[in-house]
């Protein structure tokens, strides 16, 4: 049976605009879009001092007989980059066709069900790694057989360096040739096709990663980028620990920089792998039963997190989706969900990189490898988002900003784990690329909501849908681009942070109907028994609520926030639909645009209220109420759908508008400077 949905839009902001693909002058706008959002203290304290850190970190592991780089015995490449204050060596360590399978990606490309032909063709993506890829292999290849894959960091001098730095090379390269590979293989070799096979890469090594993010997404315009490496752990047979228990699930200075980065450039979104240390959970953090394993940048709020599964030939259920034994667990400290998405990561072929022989000599350009890890199932997110943004270019006027993105993965992310909801495990579960399609599709036809927008302090935005059968399946998800949250020692107590989380904007959504109200899903914040449960959420800035079997009737979707937002406010974006994805284009669900729009929020001098042109107007009301309910402004007859409001005599502070007449019965809050 069909279950007919009508959304009734409140206060949304219009907007208009042209069909266009991707070009410099989209770009440039984003870029220009940042101009004013850099603050260059902020950058210096939080970028520039990683280098110096590494140049003192250097001359102290030559002091005390430490590594500065090398390869594991299992093959991975590592590199010092700091020393911590309590003497923790921090390394960077690599987390080393059924990609495109397991994610949905072949209904999206040519020939797929969708009739598209997303492949990723004017996106760059950042590939941050042990080194620079093999930009001459033949899967990167494009038109005229130039590279896709522009190196932007030099490579050594092979014949200078030493045997141990060449091995590490080697290896780093060749991770590195892996990743790119399964985001834009060509598909010379079928079975090694990547994810978005006409997209471009700027690939640099890992050094003064921040640095580079940051010049990528204030000068180009990047939108997004993987991080296949973290925080070394323990050495590769299990002998040596590396880091404290403590360390684990901590907000520390590298997520903090990855949040500064993403909060100023709100494009930007970055994908890192989850890690590779759960088979040595019990040896690690013994007291929190394989939970708990995240470090580094994997505790980013913004940064997309990745988990590694099998192959998942065909998805029929959560049974269908098997974490890998060495995906690395989450959540936070202050119980996040991290991982937030998976994506297969065992068993991956992709492009490789083999040294030539003499070392001089031209690399081999048709060499593959299989190799298995959460550093193989970031990139399959990665080409993924590759894809969204190449559908919003030629759709939108500007691309998705990140929170989109990573609303618009939470939001059709296929359940994984033992039960409903998201989990430190799978994080919202599996990636669906096809899911994403439909929805921005539903978006355009009228039958699902993708917005973005932005609350204001002590503001509230709502929307009504109407389920006009009973049954269906309804979600609503709201995510933000979280400023970055303080970096300081009492962030590696579990008890401090428990009641002192590392989200700066407490933003709310909600669901009502008929007095019952509807809450997202969070984790039960105890390390001992973790699962989700649906109630008030103070810690993620991804919120989701799912009612299942919605009953026939009007719902009210609420957005708010608690306590002070830092800036005056949040963007955030939303997005609703009903579950059944596959069916959005159909009578399933009907969307009526009846938008009321109040502006602007904050208000200086004069208030504007846009009434849709369907309601009729002449019956209705204007009124402006102080906190105390006292009526400070009245219009008491309309007569047209637009109108002015003068602010200028009224005192700062909180007001309510509230419109009424003909079935209407609207308030919203307002702030007054």
């Amino acid at each position: 049976m069909k279950k007919n949905i009508v959304l009734v839009l409140s206060f949304a902001a219009f907007c208009s605009f042209s069909m266009h693909a991707q070009n410099q002058e989209q770009k440039r706008k984003i870029v220009n879009s940042y101009k004013e959002s850099v603050v260059e203290e902020k950058r210096t304290n939080l970028l520039s001092k990683f280098r110096v850190e590494k140049q003192e970190a250097h001359e102290l592991a030559k002091a005390n007989n430490r590594p500065i780089e090398g390869v594991t015995e299992d093959g991975r490449a590592y590199s010092l980059q700091r020393v911590e204050e309590d003497g923790t060596y921090i390394y960077y360590i690599t987390s080393n066709a059924g990609s495109r399978v397991t994610a949905r990606v072949n209904d999206i490309a040519t020939g797929g069900d969708l009739g598209l032909n997303l492949d990723g063709k004017g996106v760059t993506v950042g590939v941050w790694d042990g080194a620079p890829g093999l930009d001459l292999h033949v899967e990167f290849k494009g038109v005229e057989g130039f590279s896709r894959v522009n190196m932007k960091d030099a490579l050594p001098d092979l014949n200078r360096i030493s045997q141990a730095a060449l091995n590490r090379f080697v290896k780093g390269r060749s991770h590195a040739t892996h990743v790119i590979g399964t985001i834009l293989n060509k598909g010379v070799n079928a079975s090694a096709k990547g994810i978005a096979p006409e997209a471009t890469v700027v690939s640099y090594n890992w050094e003064y990663d921040t640095e580079k993010m940051d010049l990528e997404a204030s000068e180009n315009g990047l939108l997004v980028s993987n991080h296949s490496y973290g925080v070394a752990a323990i050495s590769d047979d299990g002998s040596v620990v590396y880091v404290r228990a403590n360390d684990f699930g901590t907000y520390d200075r590298s997520a903090q920089a990855f949040d500064w980065i993403t909060h100023t450039y709100k494009y930007y979104q970055p994908v890192v792998a989850a890690g590779n240390d759960q088979d040595y959970a019990g040896k690690l953090n013994p007291t929190k039963n394989g939970a708990d394993l995240l470090l580094g940048h994997t505790v980013s709020k913004n940064a997309i997190v990745v988990a590694a599964v099998s192959q998942v030939a065909n998805y029929t259920g959560p049974a269908s989706v098997r974490i890998a034994y060495f995906s690395s667990n989450g959540p936070t400290n202050d119980f996040r969900i991290k991982p937030d998405i998976s994506a297969k990561g065992v068993n991956v072929y992709s492009s490789n990189y083999v040294l030539p022989t003499p070392v001089i000599g031209v690399p081999r350009a048709d060499a593959y490898a299989t190799f298995g890890g959460t550093s193989m199932a970031a990139p399959a997110i990665t080409g993924v988002i590759a894809l969204w943004q190449q559908w919003a270019i030629g759709n939108k006027p500007m691309p998705f900003k990140s929170a989109t993105i990573r609303a618009l993965m939470a939001h059709t992310a296929d359940e994984a784990g033992d039960a409903p909801g998201p989990d430190h495990k799978f994080g919202w579960g599996l990636i669906n690329a096809k899911a994403g399609v439909q929805v921005m599709l539903g978006a355009n036809a009228g039958v699902a909501i993708v917005e973005e927008n932005e609350l204001m302090q002590e503001g509230v935005y709502e929307k009504e849908f109407i389920v006009k059968e009973s049954g269906g399946k309804i979600i609503a998800t709201l995510s933000w681009t979280d400023p970055e949250g303080l970096y300081h020692r009492n962030n590696s107590n579990e008890n401090y942070v428990l009641f002192n989380p590392s989200l700066v904007n407490d933003l709310d959504l909600r669901v009502f109907k008929d007095g019952v109200e509807y809450y997202p899903w969070r984790l039960n914040k105890d390390f001992n028994n973790l699962f989700a449960l649906q109630d008030d959420n103070d810690v993620d800035n991804i919120e989701k609520i799912e009612i299942e079997g919605a009953e026939a009737g009007t719902y009210t979707i609420r957005v708010s926030h608690k306590g002070v937002l830092q800036d005056g406010g949040q963007e955030y974006s939303l997005i609703v639909s009903s579950a059944d994805f596959n069916n959005l284009s159909t009578e399933e669900f009907e969307l009526n645009d009846l938008s009321f729009s109040i502006w602007p929020n904050p208000v200086v001098d004069q208030l504007n209220v846009t009434i849709p042109e369907e309601i009729q107007v002449q019956g209705m009301s204007i009124q402006v109420f102080d906190m105390t309910g006292r009526l400070v402004k009245n219009v008491p007859t309309l007569t047209s759908n637009q109108v002015e409001l003068d602010m200028k005599g009224l005192s700062s502070g909180t007001y309510f508008v509230k419109i009424k007449g003909n079935g209407v019965d609207k308030t919203e809050r307002i702030v007054k400077k």
